[in-house]
């Protein structure tokens, strides 16, 4: 009877899972074409003003995406997944209903009116939504939600770029940190679908579908000593990698310097990614550049989607034919893209950063495989050296995101080239080593962790980081009154067999602590009379938050050799709503550990508590 439940329950789980797969199929189609509308309502701008047109153009995008963050979702602001990672990890997959609709309609906007960015950032979470949505409308358990939470993810960048397993091992490895506590045949189905409707609904609407993400030159390795050089590039793109992860947040942090309006930022970024627009246009009729992508209208090389750089890369026949000006351009770009996609972003655009980790590997990655060509043309051939942007693709994506079976997959799924698995297995790799030796975090959890949030892979979290102290508080202690006697607090302990008290005033104002060491002082003042709990008390002692986890309060009880905390309101410090101590933590861990084997999670990391300074 048992498992005949538990497979109607797998069953109701797949169903959902397909449910949520074939919406994410659906919307990534319609996102394309509202990105393509807008798209085409901003390039007018510079048809009629010239080319001056392009500095305004993602400066009025920007005010239109501050309006959308700034007064309705602030979770629609930057490149989505981290946000997803904190849901899924941290609110049980618990996503506002709002935030898919207004995700789209932002990033849509930043992304048409040239901004620098890509769109599988904004369809992940709004697969994510999706997902939440309708796991809270079906009241459906905190595992199952997060399942389905993953299912939208994958199922969008599945749509996004035809590559179904890409997408499936994006959520499970990115997300999830591995195949932990949950069934991944749900998210493999759900991207399969959304593969499937979003091919259909192309073929419906244009008459074809795009098989193929990028028309990339087919490989063959004629010497096994090419593989050397792929290390090569794989080493120097995780060194890469690094510098692109904090110079994206270091330009984020000057944005946040500005004392500038958030109605205003996202405009500001908006003018730079402009201007480095109006000279890359000079830059490509200087190196004779010329990309286009579909049906795609035309932006600057480092403005608005990168496929059509990428493709353009991807596509030059002969490396060496290009000399010293297609070097320029691969180099300048890669290093533009980075600085013109930390201005969208960083000052407020809505976008995600998997296209510009593409563009830029791909332009550092085939600068790379022209120099390899140029000085051991024995060994790389004119047909090879632009596979080097390919892999550099994968390579720096690999280091910056920490999900190097992804990229190894989703590259191979995205130009149909499966003969690319070794030079890509050996590139990725020693990009995520190099990598992960300079910096711990990855482009998606430094995000959370500049805000205080610590993700170090996915699900795996610290037994106790799952228990805040508000669940676990006494809100009703024993307490004690500045002028009771020692007699009448040894009575108090007789009767409660408690050894640790608040002491308080007026309503719930705590003034001191009193544990039942300090009471075998010296029972008499000098002036012979007995000690009241005022003189035996310590005014100096641990205030916590209500919202801190109970790690963090034991490393803070720790810290301070004490066994006890104060709960206090935050927004009223000397105010005790709640009071714990380290017989509390037992319990806190009993509990942790409980939700821990129900959900299947592993236990590591832990967290600092939010600890209230009453001196500042």
């Amino acid at each position: 009877m048992i498992e005949r439940k538990n497979i109607s329950q797998q069953i109701y789980i797949y169903s959902l899972g397909a449910l949520v797969g074939a919406i994410s199929g659906l919307v990534a189609v319609s996102f394309r074409f509202l990105i393509n509308g807008i798209s085409l309502l901003f390039v007018a701008i510079p048809q009629v003003l010239g080319i001056g047109g392009w500095i305004i153009v993602p400066a009025i995008g920007g005010l239109f995406v501050a309006f959308i963050i700034v007064r309705y979702a602030p979770e629609a602001k930057g490149h989505g997944v981290p946000e997803v990672m904190e849901s899924y990890t941290l609110h049980g997959g618990k996503m506002r209903l709002r935030v898919p609709f207004l995700k789209s309609l932002a990033s849509a906007i930043t992304i048409g009116s040239g901004g620098s960015c890509g769109r599988e950032g904004p369809i992940a979470q709004i697969g994510a939504g999706i997902g939440s949505g309708l796991g809270a409308k079906l009241n459906l358990p905190k595992n199952e939600t997060k399942t389905l939470v993953l299912c939208g993810l994958s199922s969008g960048i599945a749509a996004t770029f035809n590559a179904p397993l890409g997408g499936a091992l994006f959520g499970i490895e990115i997300i999830a940190g591995g195949i932990v506590g949950f069934s991944i045949l749900p998210v493999i189905l759900s991207s399969v679908i959304a593969t499937a409707v979003a091919d259909i609904s192309l073929r419906a609407i244009l008459g074809h579908s795009i098989s193929l993400s990028f028309n990339a030159p087919a490989f063959f390795m004629s010497n096994p000593a090419e593989l050397i050089f792929f290390l090569i590039l794989g080493i120097t793109l995780g060194v890469v990698s690094v510098v692109w992860m904090r110079g994206f947040y270091f330009i984020e942090g000057l944005f946040e310097k500005l004392r500038v309006s958030p109605y205003f930022l996202p405009a500001i970024g908006g003018l730079c990614t402009g201007a480095l627009g109006v000279i890359a246009i000079y830059m490509e009729q200087a190196f004779a550049y010329s990309g286009s992508f579909g049906d795609q209208p035309y932006f600057p090389a480092v403005m608005g989607v990168e496929y059509a750089f990428i493709d353009t890369v991807l596509s030059t026949p002969n490396v060496l034919t290009g000399g010293v000006a297609l070097l320029a351009t691969l180099f300048i770009f890669g290093i533009m893209k980075i600085l013109t996609t930390g201005a969208t972003l960083g000052s407020g655009g809505s976008g995600g950063v998997f296209a510009p980790t593409l563009f830029v590997g791909a332009g550092l990655g085939g600068a790379l495989g022209w120099i390899f060509a140029y000085i051991a043309p024995s060994v790389i051939s004119p047909s090879t050296a632009m596979v080097f942007a390919l892999v550099g693709m994968a390579a720096l994506f690999g280091g910056s995101g920490r999900a190097p079976i992804t990229c190894i997959v989703i590259i191979m799924e995205m130009t149909g080239d499966y003969l690319l698995i070794l030079p890509l297995m050996i590139a990725v790799s020693s990009s995520f080593l190099v990598s992960s030796l300079i910096e711990p975090e990855s482009i998606y959890t430094m995000k959370l962790s500049r805000r205080g949030v610590h993700i170090s892979s996915g699900v795996h979290i610290g037994a106790l980081k799952s228990v805040t102290v508000r669940e676990i508080m006494t809100e009703h202690p024993t307490i004690l009154k500045p002028d009771m006697t020692t007699t009448e607090v040894f009575k108090i302990i007789d009767e409660t067999h408690h050894t640790k008290f608040p002491v308080v005033v007026d309503e719930n104002r705590v003034i001191g602590i009193l544990i039942a060491e300090d009471l075998f002082q010296s029972s008499k003042r000098d002036d012979g009379r007995e000690n009241l709990v005022s003189d035996l008390m310590n005014p100096d002692f641990l205030h916590l938050t209500p919202g801190c986890t109970m790690d963090g309060a034991l490393q803070a009880m720790m810290k301070r050799d004490e066994g006890h905390a104060v709960i206090a309101n935050p927004m009223k410090p000397d105010i005790m709503i709640g009071y714990i101590t380290k017989a509390d933590v037992l319990k806190a861990y009993e509990i942790a550990i409980l939700r821990l084997q129900k959900s299947g999670m592993d236990v590591e990391d832990i967290t600092p508590a939010e600890i209230i300074n009453l001196s500042g």
